[in-house]
């Protein structure tokens, strides 16, 4: 018998509030089940010691990357650990970046969440989420348009360079 099944069942609620405020960029929706002494970690290694700093880039970073498109992730939890008032939990998830251009992009990164119970409530203490740099696809893609641009901009500056010393040398 799972002696933490009402536990799971909590922390499993508060994934699925999670989920939805990303799909909807809303992660002030999140705010109810933080600690005062929340924290964060993210995939660009940025550090947040309270919500507030959190909620903002999020919002920031979302406007930079997405625009108007669409944002949507489904958590992919391992077993959760207990240790009295403290729950570790980890997993992946699965996302899914559309970009205002309609540039799709589908990734997974790992997460790690830690619990704590404060009066009978399971709160955000830490979190953290990581991406493989080397599999990003969002890398991929800017990194992509980088080499076709400055590609086109020496072929065209080579032709020039070409027509011009052509003219110089024919005149």
């Amino acid at each position: 018998m799972d002696t933490h099944e009402e536990d799971r069942k909590k922390l499993r609620a508060i994934q699925a509030v999670f989920e939805k405020a990303v799909e909807n960029n809303s992660i002030g929706d999140l705010r109810p089940y933080v600690d005062p002494d929340f924290s964060f970690v993210s995939f660009t290694d940025s550090e947040f010691d309270n919500f507030d700093a959190f909620e903002q880039k999020w919002s920031l970073t979302r406007k930079d990357m997405i625009g108007s498109g669409k944002f949507s992730t489904q958590l992919n939890p391992e077993p959760t650990l207990f240790f009295d008032e403290i729950a570790v939990c980890r997993g992946n998830s699965q996302n899914e970046m559309i970009d205002d251009k309609g540039v799709n992009y589908n990734f997974t990164s790992h997460w790690s969440v830690v619990f704590k119970r404060n009066e009978g409530e399971w709160k955000v203490l830490r979190a953290h989420n990581s991406l493989n740099p080397f599999s990003n696809p969002m890398l991929k893609h800017g990194v992509k348009k980088m080499i076709i641009k400055y590609s086109v901009l020496s072929f065209a500056s080579g032709l020039l360079l070409c027509s011009l010393l052509t003219y110089l040398l024919m005149s």
